[in-house]
């Protein structure tokens, strides 16, 4: 079955065939400056704004059945089975206040009538609700949610009253519905959410399942397809702990069973985006600072998978509930991946430079992008692709508003996922450098290791770590490392002298010998090898005194024995460093050595050594 998509452009509203074909021709579009669109939850109606007017029109011929005149029209939603058409005008205030004309109407489509006009004065949640079977429809009033039946807006059914009401969601359900209300924080008070079941909710003691929070002055609820269960992402302006410049933001499980829970995450940081499974008993979550973690969550809130770390801040489940899109658009580098839910095996990857929408087919076998103005007004377009992230088909336009699948809840059905490689196409539009920047002043000049090493840009899932190239030291820098290195020197003199001191004559000849066979060992002029011999030195000096302070009768302690029997093995380590090393000058057990050093010395030489 073909699935189709509309594109919306500065000359026209029109459908696509949405197969991997190379078919793009139209199968219907509408000429004009259209100022916006929408299409209902079943895909059986389309609604668009143009000329003051809003058309009506219904598939599969996609027949305008009616037009209705909105000269200040700005925003327009269908109910979930295009039953019903609610249209937001602009609120104009007259000299005359008593002249005020009602400007949210709500139309019963088949009927072609107006069932009832509101006055909203905000566009800020404009939107009314309806359940699934549209049987309920609900608005926010200053202090009230009104109930109504859907069928007669005349008469209101029941009002929560509830003071300082910012908020409320109806459960997209059929026959048994629930409600959320959230109130924030007022006077010091916490915010709280209640879930009631509809229209048992006159009694706070009736409510189902409650949670309250500080930090929260907006709520986002996302209800699980069987409306069973519900997220509550909660934002609040500001963070004052300072972690975050987009505020602080939290997530909470309610179900109808009663049960309510925040997630813990395992990273600190924004909740960049969450998604249902469509069985509504898991849902992922992005999270934390980039690079961002994608976890999958279980209806108990326990952690089931990770799906890696990386530049996201989006994921998406297809509608069959196999495949999860994970990426980062927007303000980040427009990646994705494509995962297998079950395996936790990625599909596919790419690159998809300049999105600012993706969505998926109704099948679950591919995603739409789309590059649209006013965000972006270059290399306008849409891309079609692959669930294993193939470009299969693309098309461009002067200037794209809007591209999205029109929507068919009998495509998702369950197929069986391939590896296999598919056929595509490469992009033409040109695609930038995928190699480090560098200078010309810095090209081909000598530096630190990597300082101009040109490096691919490493895929989403990887953390970009460029290579450390030493800075610059300044002055003050300088005159400091000098210093130091003067005093280090000075406190090995010093010990030195200190430590011949308290020898005999031909004991100095000893300490001597010791010095010498540790000064023979060779460097290579590897940095990194350098400062492992130079290491072993230090520990086989270390190794010679306790030796002789063994062998002139005073006990050791267990570590100083373990650190003795190390030097064969430091020895083979500087034998594998290639270094010129010559074993008895420091394993001469006729030798005898005096050492006479306090306790305080010897410890000092110890901590060296670690």
């Amino acid at each position: 079955m073909a699935h189709h998509f509309a594109v919306h452009t500065k000359d026209d509203l029109c459908f696509v065939d949405g197969t991997p074909s190379n078919n793009l021709a139209k199968s219907q579009s509408f000429e004009g400056k259209i100022k916006a669109f929408i299409v209902s939850q079943d895909g059986k109606k389309l609604a668009w704004i143009a000329s003051g007017q809003v058309s009506v029109a219904e598939a599969p011929s996609w027949t305008v059945v009616g037009s209705l005149k909105h000269p200040r029209a700005q925003e327009i939603c269908f109910s979930p089975q295009g039953s019903y058409l609610a249209i937001w005008d602009s609120y104009v205030k007259t000299a005359d206040q008593s002249q005020l004309q009602p400007n949210l109407s709500v139309y019963d489509v088949s009927g072609k009538k107006l069932l009832k006009a509101f006055f909203q004065q905000s566009q800020v949640n404009w939107k009314p609700q309806w359940t699934n079977d549209e049987t309920i429809f609900a608005r926010n009033v200053s202090n009230e949610i009104h109930f109504y039946e859907a069928n007669d807006l005349q008469n209101i059914s029941i009002k929560k009253i509830l003071p300082k009401v910012r908020s409320f969601s109806l459960s997209p359900s059929t026959k048994t519905h629930h409600v959320t209300f959230f109130v924030p924080s007022v006077k010091g008070a916490p915010a709280y959410v209640h879930l009631y079941r509809y229209p048992d909710f006159q009694e706070s003691s009736s409510a189902l399942a409650n949670k309250s929070f500080f930090k929260g002055d907006t709520v986002d609820t996302l209800w699980n397809k069987q409306s069973t269960a519900c997220l509550l992402l909660t934002a609040a302006e500001v963070d004052k702990s300072g972690t975050s410049y987009y505020g602080e933001q939290m997530l909470f499980y309610l179900n109808t069973r009663g049960h309510s829970e925040r997630i813990t995450f395992s990273k600190k940081g924004n909740i960049h985006s969450v998604c249902w499974c469509p069985s509504g008993q898991e849902f992922f979550a992005v999270y934390g600072t980039m690079p961002s973690h994608a976890t999958l969550f279980n209806h108990k809130c326990e952690v089931v998978a990770e799906f890696g770390t990386g530049a996201r801040n989006t994921v998406l489940v297809n509608p069959v509930g196999n495949i999860v899109l994970v990426g980062g658009f927007g303000n980040i580098s427009a990646r994705y991946e494509m995962w297998d839910i079950k395996t936790g095996k990625v599909l596919g990857q790419t690159e998809c430079p300049d999105t600012t929408h993706v969505n998926w087919s109704p099948c679950g076998q591919y995603i739409l992008t789309a590059t649209c103005s006013p965000r972006l007004r270059v290399n306008n377009g849409y891309k079609l692709w692959h669930y294993t992230a193939v470009l299969m088909r693309e098309g461009f336009h002067d200037e794209l508003y809007a591209a999205t699948w029109i929507p068919d809840p009998t495509a998702a059905k369950p197929f069986t996922i391939s590896t296999a490689p598919v056929t595509g196409i490469t992009s033409s539009v040109a695609v930038a450098s995928k190699q480090k920047y560098v200078p010309p002043s810095q090209r081909g000049a000598k530096g630190p290791p990597g300082a101009n090493v040109t490096l691919e840009k490493k895929f989403l899932s990887q953390v970009d770590v460029p290579p450390k190239a030493e800075a610059p030291l300044s002055k003050s820098a300088i005159k400091n490392k000098k210093k130091k290195e003067a005093a280090k020197k000075k406190r090995d003199e010093e010990g030195e002298k200190e430590w011949v001191r308290g020898q005999t004559v031909g004991e100095i000849s000893d300490y001597s010998k010791i010095k010498s066979a540790a000064d023979d060992f060779d460097l290579t002029g590897d940095p990194e090898k350098d400062k492992k011999i130079k290491k072993i030195k230090r520990k086989l000096i270390a190794i010679a005194k306790l030796k002789g302070e063994q062998e002139n009768g005073k006990p050791m302690v267990k570590t100083q024995i373990e650190k003795i029997a190390t030097e064969d093995k430091l020895i083979e380590e500087l034998k594998e460093l290639a270094v010129s090393i010559t074993p008895g000058d420091l394993n001469d057990k006729e030798e005898t050595v005096t050492v006479t050093s306090t306790s305080d010395d010897l410890n000092h030489d110890i901590d060296d050594t670690k």
